[in-house]
């Protein structure tokens, strides 16, 4: 088998490479570039990209992604594994979601959001660093964004069946979701951008893993994920055993992403009820309660269904103002 070459970086068989996928300068000649490890096989197989901390406050997916490449023997790897442990250099650095403001004219762009492939060669650095993963998803066969929720959360997968190009693609994509072992919940109508949306618009499959405690490396969260990384990696055909059970039983439904409650009044948040428990239309998620105790609304679900995370506000605190989005939800078909 032939060395295998990205962006500069050479891995020969059976080699694992540090590096940087590509780099754009700052204004003091300093360069912020990706960081990536490449774990190359030593038999042909497929090509798994996997992108952590594309959001700089979810960070336990670089934490997976870490214990993954460690635990990993190239010698006993078929194909390789592109490990992209910081998605976002600018957003890590200072645990923001979004790019902090760089320059006069700003950039605070959500890398999920931005264009991969085809690049977009002419925006802000962010865009710029958006399409160097762009070129690393060109030769994937595969591809994961490893995301995250706040503590109050259900373990979950999103897959976006409506993007699959084809027959394929959806089947290979939702191979992929079982296997990594979390409940798997649709989102249809996204736009072609991101890791995700940027693979399944070339036909190659994707998904988004979300772990739990997004600004946390604990030994838990990261290990779900080590151990989803690697059942995706034995579904497709790279490493031999066993699919291994996550911790957390899967619900079992057909599931979709449908919306988010928010709240109209400023106040404490109380959660009713544990992320996941079945509420019916009309059910109180959340009472909202003012700074004397006075109950001031009763945030409702507006359908049957389930609350997959609680966020709150800024950092997460149950302290928050009117108009602030509070849970995202989900339903079964």
């Amino acid at each position: 088998m032939a060395n295998f070459e990205l962006a500069g970086l050479s891995a020969a068989p059976g080699e694992v490479v540090k590096g940087h996928l590509g780099h754009v300068t700052l204004a003091d000649g300093n360069k912020v570039g990706v960081p990536v490890v490449i774990v190359n096989g030593v038999e042909d197989g497929p090509t798994l990209v996997v992108t952590a901390s594309i959001h700089g406050t979810e960070i336990n997916g670089t934490g997976a992604l870490l214990k993954t490449v460690n635990a990993t023997d190239p010698t006993q790897l078929k194909g390789r594994l592109v490990a992209i442990t910081v998605g976002n250099p600018f957003a890590f650095q200072v645990g923001s979601y979004f790019s902090p403001v760089i320059a006069p004219t700003g950039d605070g762009i959500n890398m999920s959001s931005a264009p991969m492939w085809p690049a977009d060669s002419g925006g802000t650095v962010t865009l710029r660093l958006a399409g160097v993963i762009g070129e690393a998803i060109k030769v994937a066969t595969h591809s994961i964004d490893v995301h995250s929720n706040p503590p109050d959360a259900i373990p979950f997968t999103l897959i976006r069946r409506d993007a699959c190009p084809d027959e394929t693609v959806l089947a290979e994509m939702e191979k992929m979701a079982e296997a990594w072992g979390f409940t798997v919940i649709d989102s249809p109508g996204r736009s072609a951008t991101g890791v995700v949306g940027s693979s399944l618009a070339h036909g190659i499959p994707s998904m988004t893993p979300e772990l739990i405690a997004d600004f946390f490396l604990w030994e838990d969260n990261i290990n779900s994920g080590q151990i989803g990384i690697t059942n995706v990696m034995k579904a497709i055909g790279m490493l031999e055993g066993d699919i291994v059970a996550q911790a957390t039983t899967p619900m079992q439904g057909d599931f979709y992403m449908a919306d988010r409650l928010t709240s109209h009044k400023g106040g404490l948040m109380w959660i009713k009820h544990p992320p996941g428990t079945f509420l019916r239309e009309g059910d109180v998620a959340v009472d909202m309660m003012d700074v004397w105790g006075d109950l001031i609304e009763e945030v409702k679900m507006p359908y049957d269904g389930y609350c997959w995370s609680f966020t709150g506000g800024v950092g997460y605190t149950q302290v928050v103002p009117e108009g602030t989005q509070i849970a995202f939800t989900f339903r079964e078909r």
